[in-house]
């Protein structure tokens, strides 16, 4: 019996090792992460960035299992996907399934269902807060932005030459309510247009508490407040 005991953690022990030791060719096994072809290129006369941090940052690939992996990671905002640096300084461009978590600076991203005409089909989406009843995600995305051209065509001195085209931050809100995504509205008059909290309740909480839409920590506070009322 004992053998059995001490063999049993021998295996759990390898196990433990082989996945902390975990490089970005056996990481693809499990069937969670999907290795991308090649990287998105983006133009460099794009001012900005299209990632939610240009740099890489230390993170974590969270499994279902417990099981994680430690690295450099970054996302790619415009195309929705992860990216890794390995030791050798290679970048690998990745997909997750909505059984991972990816954990950047004490942020938990994961891959939703949005099915929405308007925003995609699929989301990466930062946890706010996830009760019972309401969560509350951020959805980080960047938008192109282009110059406004000039009504008067430029000199070929180049003065009046208009500015670069840029990247420019597009994120906002989801409230998920009944297994839908909606986006969470700036104005109050949108959100009681939404129907989703009872008209009485929210006109009573407007007034006793000081309802901000573009605060997260208002939201969370909402959310919250509606979870359980």
């Amino acid at each position: 019996m004992k053998k059995i005991i001490l063999l049993f953690l021998i295996v759990n022990t390898l196990n433990s090792q082989s996945f902390t030791d975990l490089t970005e060719q056996n990481l693809y096994r499990g069937g969670n992460v999907f290795l991308l072809d090649k990287m998105n290129n983006y133009d460099e006369d794009i001012d900005g960035t299209p990632y939610l941090n240009p740099d890489f940052d230390k993170g974590q690939i969270i499994f279902e299992n417990g099981n994680s992996y430690n690295g450099d990671i970054r996302i790619d905002l415009v195309a929705q996907n992860f990216q890794i640096r390995g030791k050798n300084g290679k970048i690998t461009p990745i997909e997750v399934n909505n059984k991972v978590k990816i954990d950047i600076k004490g942020d938990k991203y994961k891959l939703h269902a949005i099915n929405s005409t308007q925003y995609g089909d699929i989301g990466i989406l930062r946890e706010c807060i996830e009760l019972e009843n309401i969560s509350l995600y951020y959805f980080p995305r960047k938008k192109l932005q282009k110059p406004i051209e000039a009504g008067i065509k430029a000199p070929t001195s180049g003065y009046g030459k208009t500015d670069n085209p840029e990247w420019k931050d597009d994120g906002f809100y989801f409230i998920l309510i009944n297994g839908k995504y909606l986006r969470v509205p700036t104005k109050y008059k949108k959100l009681l247009e939404l129907n989703i909290f009872d008209t009485n309740k929210l006109k009573s909480y407007r007034k006793d508490y000081k309802l901000d839409l573009k605060k997260e920590n208002k939201l969370i506070e909402l959310v919250k407040y509606f979870n359980e009322n």
